[in-house]
Formats: structure tokens, sequence, C-alpha cells
């Protein structure tokens, strides 16, 4: 009987190591995009993002009525602008931009490399606004209500903030 007591004891230890590993794993800080609302901080969705990741929000711009898509990566928690595309070329349009030419009927601005802690709008349904995590549609339109001031930023949380939201 004792033969097979020591086995299951020399187990223990080994079972406290992973357990401990597992919880520094669970808490250790991972970078997430996180949705929130400008105002009372109510945050409509947290999603694990890699460094480098592509992030594309687009709508429709209020006054030219054409389509507008900005192109963002991630450095860290920054927000690195490095394109923007429109269909034509009105009220808002930065025409600093590095490199521009027409593609395919879109005005497309390369090499901004703009740095920008979060990005700010109101979303608004009318704007169609749509924001991308990689090739992800982070469906604003069922997780924002209409004319909400968003905020859009990246932060280092426990990797188990993303597992029990």
């Amino acid at each position: 009987m004792k033969a097979f007591r020591r086995p299951r004891l020399a187990v223990l230890p080994a079972a406290a190591i992973l357990l401990v590993l597992g919880g520094v794993w669970l808490f250790l800080p991972v970078r997430f995009l996180e949705i929130i609302d400008e105002q009372s901080g109510r945050r409509y969705g947290l999603f694990p993002a890699e460094e480098d990741a592509r992030i594309r929000l687009s709508w429709i711009h209020s006054v030219e009525r054409t389509p507008w898509v900005e192109q963002y990566r991630i450095r860290g928690t920054k927000l690195i602008l490095t394109e923007v595309r429109v269909k034509s070329f009105g009220a808002g349009v930065d025409v600093e931009a590095p490199e521009s030419k027409v593609e395919g009927g879109w005005v497309v601005m390369h090499g901004i490399h703009r740095e920008f802690d979060a990005l700010h709008f109101i979303y608004s349904r009318r704007a169609g606004h749509r924001l991308h995590l990689g090739n992800r549609d982070l469906d604003l339109r069922s997780r924002v209500p209409h004319h909400a001031p968003v905020e859009v930023r990246i932060r280092k949380r426990p990797r188990i903030a993303g597992i029990i939201e």
C-alpha cells in the first residue's frame, strides 16, 4: 500500500508548481484593444491585440458623403496612423501626407506614421462606422449606442481580463 501512496505524494509538488505557473500566466499583462464610452468609461469591448496588428477604422464622411478609411498599426500601447483612403479630396483631408496617389478611384495617402494614444469619435449608425482588428470586424453596431462618444485605445491588462470578459 505504501508504494502506491508515495507516487501520489510526489505528484503534489509538481501540481503545486503547475498551479503557480498557471496563476502567473493568467496575471501576466498582455495587450488588448479596448473600446469604451469616453464620458462614462463604460466598456463596449476588449479584444486581444498583438504588436504590429492592423486596425482599420472606416465611415462615411459627414460633409462629402463618401467613404473614408484610416489604417493604423499597434506599437506598444500606441496607434500609428499609416494610411488614409478617401473617395473624394475635401473637408478634413490631410494634405501633407508624404506619399499620395490615386488607386482604383481612391485617393490613398501613405507614409504618414502619426502616433496616437487613442482614437476618438462619435459613433454614428448613419456614418456607418466600422472597426476592424486584423480581419476581424469588431461589430460596433451591436456594441455601441448611436451617438456615443467612443475611445479606442490599446492597454496592457492581465491576461485573465480577456478571459472573463
